[in-house]
């Protein structure tokens, strides 16, 4: 399994401040008052959950110390715009921890997680295996034990059945004393806005709000944006003078090694790799976002290949479901630092257009709350992404490989 080396920290830092100071005077990253803010609220909590105590079954507690504030186990939720640093602080934070029972994971691949979960739980009891009957439950008191420290990545909702299962796994596990830090791009307030049926949603957003502190990092600007793109990981149009330079970069990438196609087992199914060689796969658009893939999909893709082409991007995108994937494929392989390398019909703002488009006509952002709509946050998300993926910062991160063969 591809492991991913953390970005590169000066030997010694310990604190979130320590580490973040570290990164600034290594030249990794620009200091930022927005930035630094969140920091001093970071550490704080690393501080209080250093008095975190485990007992002996496995459990966490967090000791009092005299502190009536009730401070001692609230989390903190830190939102701002897409490409403010909210990703590279939660890591900072983790980091700075002393604490085993903790688990850093992004909202997609906890989905992933419990979906997985809940169907081995059912499997259970299908058997008579499990004596409890509420599977979900049986889930939550497991990931109650494995993690008394939770950080959860770019935390969103846009689909009603993830929206009431989230809501209840992680009011059960708030009630469980575990604690949570998460990022969003939105606050608190505005998840789920828009969404179907979302008043069975609010009471999970006010239980939220009373286990964290709630934290805006308004920083200057998408520093994504700011990156030196790098030359030859975009080419369009995806016309035949762009197949031809993908075959040289893959050429390349793979040493001349021939390749094969692949099957990768997911979840009782297969994931078919049309061309792969020495952990570099090979796609079009349709074999990834056309067919119905799910974000488990797209993590096992980005844990066996460090390098991912993708051919025929759009401009113009003719499902909003299409649209949805591709912004699912962006987040999980931004996340596992995948290298990407595409032929489009496009620009990424372009694309971006046509992403607006797809969600426009289909049920269009409701009225004053364009900027806070889910649909077009995630492709916005989405399209910074994508271009920070071209920059020579993000291509050139080392990634150790260890071969799956």
């Amino acid at each position: 399994m591809p492991q991913i080396e953390s970005p590169p920290v000066p030997p010694g830092p310990t604190t979130v401040t320590e580490r973040y100071d570290a990164l600034v005077a290594s030249g990794t990253i620009e200091r930022d008052p927005a930035q630094e803010g969140v920091v001093a609220v970071l550490d704080a909590l690393a501080h209080r959950l250093k008095d975190i105590k485990q007992t002996r079954f496995g459990l966490t507690r967090l000791l009092d110390r005299g502190d009536n504030s009730g401070k001692k186990g609230r989390g903190i939720y830190f939102f701002g715009g897409v490409g403010r640093g909210k990703t590279m602080l939660m890591d900072l934070f983790f980091e700075s921890v002393p604490l085993e029972a903790k688990r850093r994971i992004h909202f997609h691949e906890f989905m992933a997680d419990v979906h997985d979960r809940l169907r081995k739980a059912r499997e259970k009891m299908e058997d008579r295996d499990m004596s409890d009957g509420d599977p979900l439950s049986h889930v939550v008191r497991t990931l109650a034990t494995e993690a008394r420290l939770l950080c959860f990545d770019e935390l969103a909702v846009t689909d009603i059945a993830d929206a009431m299962m989230l809501g209840r796994a992680l009011t059960e596990l708030l009630s469980q004393g575990v604690v949570l830090v998460a990022t969003s791009n939105v606050d608190p307030d505005h998840l789920y806005e828009g969404g179907i049926y979302r008043e069975l949603f609010l009471p999970f957003v006010a239980r939220l709000k009373l286990h964290v502190d709630v934290v805006n990092l308004d920083a200057r600007t998408d520093f994504r944006l700011e990156k030196r793109e790098a030359e030859g990981g975009w080419y369009t149009p995806p016309d035949a003078n762009a197949k031809v330079k993908l075959d040289l970069v893959f050429t390349r990438l793979t040493d001349n090694v021939p390749p094969e196609p692949l099957t990768l087992p997911v979840v009782g199914r297969t994931i078919r790799v049309p061309l792969q060689a020495r952990g570099v796969a090979r796609f079009s658009f349709r074999d990834l976002c056309l067919t119905p893939m799910a974000a488990v999909d797209y993590i096992t893709i980005a844990q066996r290949f460090h390098t991912l082409i993708i051919e025929g991007l759009p401009a113009r995108f003719g499902h909003r479901n299409h649209v949805k994937r591709l912004c699912s494929l962006i987040d999980v392989l931004h996340e596992q630092h995948v290298k990407l390398i595409v032929s489009a019909h496009g620009d990424p703002h372009s694309i971006y257009l046509g992403m607006v488009a797809a969600f426009g006509g289909a049920m269009g952002p409701p009225p004053n709350h364009s900027d806070t709509f889910p649909e077009l946050l995630e492709s916005r998300r989405a399209v910074s992404r994508l271009i920070e993926m071209r920059s020579c910062d993000y291509l050139c991160r080392l990634r150790e490989v260890r071969s799956l063969h």
